[in-house]
């Protein structure tokens, strides 16, 4: 509680008054230091009764999902436990910035609920509050303020485009048949020696090592192929990052997993970041929303190129990389031409998302720098990747042909 400008003015007019009224003696004075006394104790009491019975929540819907750059809503209740009638409110929230919201009178044990519009740039975790519920009494001489604590974590996503016209077959499988999209099945049925035409994704290795012939698994009915999408966050010494750069990448790979996940396809998500963030295979929501839960705090901290990564988990997790692979790339190596035709040796498909980085750092396009990107883009696609290329300006839009994925998708308990 604190004085309003008038209130001020009435604490100033009856300490002048006591203080005239105790030099001159005059009765007249000291009566009316005494009423400006009185007014301050009345409207304190009054304020207390009418206030005492608010009350603030804020609701999130249980199915809202955030996206960067799409509008969502919040509902915001006033409560009135009281059976008086409140005077006119303000409440202050913060969501995440801060937000003041004039509220006229709750009648007697009623409410009022309204939904504001929140909004958010950028992708990552925010959080709702605190909040404040303000009012003066009827004279308006008094501020009552009440600190809510309440605060809510919210997520929120990276913005995701819908991708069109996106062909997942890269060059090491069949191209323009729906076979390229299928694979053998996970129920395995029996070991057998090679014979040509056989997949070399089937070669069992643990048994080519140990008899030094090779061997291929057998299984009995067909199932989608796994895709395996790596995220490049690999910090370049010296080098400044943009964060559209960033954005993009991650943008990029989310909407990549939400066409996997549209497509029925398993997929999993592997991270190049300090935290080697990774998730499992999957193709159902639970696994999708997951993954891009790892979208969500992703950031461009790793120690590690992705052309190194990618041979890294050749040599240890094979399996985990699936049939598969799809690379959003911010950088264009030696290493990562290697790494292509040794995941092509294996028999995996590469697709490279690559980030024309040198179009999002300052000096923008230069022909030295285009030329030295167009040579190593050739380059991956001759050691076997099918390359697209996202440049700066106009990002994963204009890569997506800028048809972009709204409320639809992404709200809901549902990823349609």
């Amino acid at each position: 509680m604190r004085p309003t400008a008038r209130g001020w003015q009435a604490i100033f007019f009856g300490v002048l008054s006591l203080a005239a009224a105790w030099l001159v003696g005059t009765t007249q004075l000291y009566q009316l230091a005494y009423t400006l006394a009185g007014l301050l104790l009345v409207a304190f009491v009054l304020g207390l009764v009418f206030f005492r019975g608010l009350r603030y929540t804020r609701r999130v819907p249980a199915e809202e999902r955030f996206v960067a750059g799409h509008p969502s809503q919040v509902e915001v209740v006033l409560h009135n436990a009281s059976r008086t009638r409140s005077p006119s409110t303000e409440v202050v929230d913060h969501l995440p910035e801060r937000r003041l919201f004039p509220r006229p009178p709750v009648e007697g044990l009623g409410k009022q609920s309204t939904w504001e519009p929140v909004l958010f740039a950028r992708r990552g975790l925010y959080e709702f509050g605190p909040a404040e519920i303000r009012t003066t009494d009827p004279f308006g001489l008094l501020h009552f303020v009440r600190r809510v604590g309440m605060r809510t974590e919210i997520v929120v996503y990276p913005e995701l485009f819908e991708l069109e016209g996106f062909r997942l077959g890269g060059r090491s499988t069949e191209a323009g048949t729906r076979d390229s999209f299928k694979r053998r099945g996970d129920e395995f049925a029996d070991l057998r020696e090679y014979r040509h035409g056989d997949d070399r994704r089937h070669i069992h290795w643990k048994s080519v090592a140990r008899t030094g012939e090779l061997i291929v698994k057998e299984f009995t009915h067909e199932a989608p192929q796994r895709y395996a999408v790596v995220l490049d966050l690999h910090r370049q010494a010296g080098v400044h990052i943009s964060e559209a750069e960033v954005e993009d990448a991650v943008s990029a790979a989310g909407s990549i997993l939400r066409h996997l996940a549209k497509e029925r396809l398993p997929f999993r998500l592997l991270c190049t970041d300090k935290e080697r963030g990774a998730s499992e295979f999957g193709d159902n929501e639970a696994t999708y929303w997951k993954t891009m839960g790892l979208l969500v705090t992703a950031r461009p901290d790793g120690d590690t190129e992705p052309g190194d990564f990618l041979a890294e988990r050749l040599r240890e997790e094979r399996e985990g990389l699936g049939e598969g692979v799809i690379l959003v790339s911010r950088s264009l190596s030696d290493n990562l031409v290697k790494s292509v035709q040794e995941l092509g040796a294996a028999g995996l498909s590469v697709i490279l998302v690559a980030l024309a980085a040198h179009t999002y750092r300052s000096g923008g396009v230069m022909s030295g720098r285009e030329a030295a990107f167009l040579r190593g883009i050739r380059r991956l696609g001759v050691a076997g990747a099918e390359v697209r290329v996202v440049r700066h300006p106009g990002g994963v839009a204009a890569f997506a042909e800028r048809r972009r994925w709204g409320a639809m998708g992404v709200r809901g308990t549902g990823y349609r």
